[in-house]
């Protein structure tokens, strides 16, 4: 005999039935719970911030984006300025070139306008002693030669008898006595400095009125320019810082010029063992332009002695003797660097024997 189920039979519909009301109760519930989270997590925020700070969920998303953000903004930039520096590069270059050239432009200009300055100076200067030597005929000059060396000592300017430029001629700057023309062409003249070994200058202590004769010391390794003085009265009367100026006396320079300064004496009590040390009044390193005196000192033709010691600074204008009467030229050395012009003929072979020089008859008569 079969056996009676006990149990409660359930048709499939009301299975489905039970099983969409499970489910209707589960997403009823987890909406709920999504409600409570959204609430809470608001409440929490709202609790949390404090004023104008930031909030916790807000500091811990900007910490995470930060990075991200650098990154970004770092490589478009780099991109950016790429791009740029390609784009103006061109420009730039042609910008460098123009400050380029306008950089050496007013450099030469500079150089041009302290060049024109120290020109103006210099002029200003033989400007004053033109107007002081003005009864003695001046004429400027411009020096276009000398030999080769720190020293002025022998050197060509650019006027000759074509200016009225003769043998004798006293030639100055603006500081003082510079020398004298030993020869000359037509166009040209050259000059023996006082400084040189073979010149002598009669001169007087302007202080005392002591006369002496000055004689150039220069060489090659000379230092100094600076000159002796000998043959001078009352040696201790003389100090350093006393002027020196031309006596006149020797029929070579007009009296009165400025010759140079006394430096130091020597020891000695007497004329014939004592001696002056002068430094010239003229730069001897830096001469570029000068006076040549075209008046010269007449002389007695017979004692070969001026005509009249005249006592004013500046002599009285006079005839200018024929070239045919200058002294015979000053040996020169020998150069590859510079050569100066001259009157020998160009098929000569030697140099022509030179004469004594008019210094050193004066000095040594």
């Amino acid at each position: 005999m079969a056996k009676k189920s006990t149990g409660r039979a359930y048709s499939k519909a009301q299975v489905e039935k039970r099983r969409r009301a499970r489910s209707g109760r589960i997403r009823r519930w987890l909406f709920v719970v999504a409600v409570l989270a959204v609430v809470v997590a608001a409440i929490f925020f709202l609790v949390l911030r404090g004023g104008e700070g930031t909030s916790v969920g807000e500091n811990a998303i900007g910490s995470a984006l930060s990075p991200i953000q650098n990154a970004f903004s770092s490589a478009t930039k780099w991109v950016r300025d790429l791009f740029q520096g390609w784009r103006d590069y061109d420009d730039l270059q042609a910008s460098y070139d123009d400050l380029f050239l306008e950089n050496q432009q007013l450099s030469l200009e500079l150089q041009s306008a302290e060049e024109a300055l120290a020109e103006n100076e210099r002029l200003l200067g033989l400007l004053d002693a033109q107007n002081r030597y003005e009864s003695l005929d001046p004429v400027y000059a411009k020096v276009i030669a000398r030999d080769p060396g720190q020293w002025f000592d022998t050197f060509s300017v650019n006027r000759g008898t074509n200016d009225g430029v003769s043998v004798g001629m006293a030639v100055v700057t603006g500081d003082g006595l510079v020398g004298r023309v030993y020869e000359v062409g037509l166009n040209y003249a050259k000059v023996l400095t006082i400084i040189d070994s073979r010149s002598a200058v009669s001169c007087l202590i302007e202080r005392t009125r002591d006369n002496g004769v000055m004689r150039g010391q220069i060489t090659s390794t000379s230092e100094t320019p600076e000159c002796y003085v000998y043959y001078v009265q009352n040696i201790a009367n003389i100090v350093p810082g006393d002027t020196l100026i031309t006596s006149g006396t020797d029929s070579l320079y007009p009296k009165g010029l400025t010759v140079g300064t006394v430096t130091a004496v020597s020891r000695g009590t007497d004329s014939a063992g004592g001696y002056v040390i002068a430094m010239p009044s003229a730069d001897f390193q830096h001469i570029e332009e000068v006076l040549i005196l075209r008046t010269v000192v007449e002389t007695d033709q017979e004692q070969g002695l001026p005509v009249v010691a005249t006592p004013t600074p500046v002599p009285v204008p006079t005839s200018t003797p024929a070239p045919s009467d200058a002294v015979a030229d000053v040996p020169e050395e020998d150069s590859d660097i510079f050569q100066y012009p001259t009157a020998i003929p160009s098929g000569a072979t030697e140099s022509p024997t030179f004469e004594e020089l008019p210094e050193d008859i004066w000095a040594d008569g």
